[in-house]
């Protein structure tokens, strides 16, 4: 069954390694629009490529908006791994990948739609829900677990000043004074195999909570 659950790269590590209760933390109840994100747990396929057999990473999602109004959709999905690679969903993906998943999943999601087609003005209610896949090509899990941050599911945020910003330097995209940090959901898996069986099991959602990143 579907889970239910209601980025500042300088600072990807040091959040990483912060345990809860350090840096900034959303709001403890909702203060701005919020978009509900059903999941199914992560998932590998395999699809013949030009070279050769490729294995891709991929979370089958429902989003349906809770707001009072129509919200611009456009969900940012990264997977970390155990030593901090940050990997993006890979927009150039053959078209042969996303009908395989489709396929997998007629049964249980007959409104699958491409993810670049799924962005874009999500109406309220459960009758306009939108289904989608986020997927990640070529990712290396050899580490017992990873993370899955999905950002644009709400409009809480804050501003906060750079540690690293220096101020003897013009300010710029390299040298920002200040981070936009936005609520986003963090999803931790562990694989409950060893590494030798690991491409044979399905992971374990260890825990799932909101961050400011």
């Amino acid at each position: 069954m579907p889970l239910l659950l209601s980025t500042a790269m300088l600072l990807l590590a040091a959040q990483e390694r912060e345990p809860v209760g350090e840096g900034p933390e959303p709001s403890p109840t909702p203060i701005s629009w919020e978009i509900e994100f059903r999941y199914l747990p992560p998932r590998r396929i395999q699809s013949q490529g030009a070279g050769g057999l490729q294995t891709y990473w991929y979370v089958v999602y429902t989003a349906v908006n809770r707001s009072s109004t129509t919200q611009r959709f456009f969900p940012i999905c990264q997977l970390v791994t155990e030593d901090l690679a940050v990997i993006d969903t890979d927009s150039g993906i053959s078209p042969l990948v996303f009908d395989a998943i489709r396929e997998r999943h007629r049964g249980t999601h007959k409104y699958l739609t491409h993810p670049t087609k799924a962005i874009g003005p999500l109406r309220v209610g459960e009758g306009n829900a939108r289904e989608s896949v986020a997927i990640w090509r070529d990712v290396d899990l050899k580490g017992a677990t990873f993370k899955i941050y999905v950002a644009g599911l709400s409009g809480e945020a804050q501003l906060v000043e750079n540690p690293r910003f220096d101020a003897t330097k013009s300010e710029s995209e390299s040298n920002p004074r200040y981070f936009t940090l936005r609520k986003t959901l963090e999803l931790t898996y562990r694989f409950p195999a060893s590494e030798a069986t690991r491409p044979l099991v399905e992971p374990d959602l260890l825990g799932s909570r909101w961050v400011m990143r």
